[in-house]
């Protein structure tokens, strides 16, 4: 009897061990761990920032094009994977200059948000992108957003985040009141940090040229330990639902990941 309760002590030690290894969370805090740079002076950088899905992306005049034909959606999709380039971190911070072409959501649909670049921590395909919502699935995304051409001629931005929890099925939008002008070249800065598991303190801040336009320590992206920031999104695409209406492009350039 008295080596049958030892035995059983044992088996609860080990149990206690395995759960507690199961909620480690072992992803890269701070911003000096790594740093990737791109410029876009070749190709061949290319490879490390490889393609999803249709990616009519290329490089020209040591710029990353991004073209979106009549009647299509996307003008970039490639991602850069932590995991195969030291860790995923926890935090992360990613830069990157934009010019966008005259003709970019010209007569654009109202009230449909495009996409710029971002973050993700797409875990389950299921969710946290393309209308799919999430609820308790292990996924998130930040990207930077767009809108149509405003009565200035500008394009308004903003982010799209899915995010455990969210009211809707498709991204929660922010909104900081902010505009682009075309063919104009501006640094956008974007920062994601994960929340603390069972708490609302994840971080997003997004800047242009310096200028910080929205800031937020509330964030939930996660409930268990073991989600982190997968890759850098780059990202252009119209729509939802609704193609450009002209052949378009914006030119990315100097993409710095810190993590």
């Amino acid at each position: 009897m008295q080596n049958t309760i030892y035995l059983l002590l044992i088996l609860l030690a080990l149990l206690e061990v395995k759960e507690d290894t199961t909620q480690y969370d072992n992803g890269l805090y701070g911003l000096n761990n790594y740093t990737r740079e791109f410029d876009f002076s070749n190709s061949e950088q290319l490879k490390h920032l490889p393609s999803f899905g249709k990616d009519p992306s290329y490089i020209e005049n040591e710029k990353l094009k991004t073209p979106i034909k009549v009647g299509k959606h996307k003008g970039l999709g490639r991602k850069f994977k932590f995991k195969e380039n030291g860790g995923e971190p926890n935090e992360a911070e990613m830069e990157f200059t934009i010019w966008i072409e005259n003709k970019f959501q010209k007569n654009g649909k109202n009230n449909e948000i495009g996409k710029f670049s971002g973050f993700e921590g797409i875990y389950d395909s299921r969710a946290g992108w393309g209308g799919k919502k999430v609820t308790n699935q292990n996924s998130w995304s930040v990207r930077i957003a767009h809108a149509a051409e405003n009565n200035e001629g500008k394009i308004p931005i903003g982010l799209y985040v899915y995010h455990p929890n969210m009211p809707e099925k498709y991204g929660t939008t922010i909104n900081p009141h902010f505009s682009l002008n075309k063919e104009q070249t501006y640094t956008l800065k974007l920062y994601v940090k994960m929340n603390e598991i069972g708490k609302k303190n994840g971080i997003i801040t997004f800047s242009v040229d310096g200028n910080e336009i929205y800031s937020s320590n509330s964030w939930k992206f996660r409930n268990t330990p073991c989600v982190h920031i997968k890759s850098v999104w780059l990202d252009t695409y119209i729509g939802g639902k609704t193609p450009s209406k002209l052949t378009t492009y914006t030119l990315i350039d100097n993409l710095k990941i810190k993590w």
